[in-house]
């Protein structure tokens, strides 16, 4: 990490000190959705630049295995191609998941942003510069904040 970095981060679990934010997003591919993700590190300043992306593949060994009859059933295939949708995102932000992890084992840190409605840049709350109820929560955080008695004045839930 940076030198000039404001903030610190030690990891409980492995005594870590960086962190890696993901984000998990799917997109229409035809009839079809696929899973993608990108990652990269948080940096000094709290925001990140996504280094790495890749397609999420379906886990195959929870699918039955069946035999090999590709030799003995009919190809009723037509010769064509068959037209498929461009790539496009599900054009719902709220349904991309962010996560951010310790950089050396893994490990699930809650954080918050910035700003309302996921704005800004993030806040691990394990980071020395995290202050309770000056940020807003993830949303799969909201119970646990809320709990903490974290939430910014005036966001409570209904």
């Amino acid at each position: 990490m940076n030198v000039h970095q404001p903030w610190e981060f030690t990891c409980k679990t492995c005594g870590g000190r960086e962190l890696t934010v993901t984000r998990v997003w799917s997109v229409l591919a035809g009839p079809n959705s696929e899973t993608w993700q990108e990652w990269g590190p948080l940096e000094a300043d709290h925001t990140w630049v996504f280094e790495f992306k890749e397609k999420i593949e379906e886990d195959q060994d929870d699918e039955v295995e069946r035999g090999d009859f590709g030799k003995y059933s009919e190809d009723d295939s037509s010769s064509d191609p068959e037209e498929y949708e461009i790539f496009e995102s599900e054009d719902n932000p709220g349904n991309d998941k962010f996560y951010v992890n310790c950089a050396s084992c893994d490990r699930e840190i809650e954080f918050g942003w910035a700003e309302p409605n996921r704005g800004g840049v993030i806040f691990p709350v394990e980071c020395s510069d995290f202050t309770p109820g000056k940020f807003w929560p993830e949303p799969r955080y909201l119970d646990s904040w809320q709990k903490k008695g974290w939430l910014q004045k005036g966001e409570e839930p209904l």
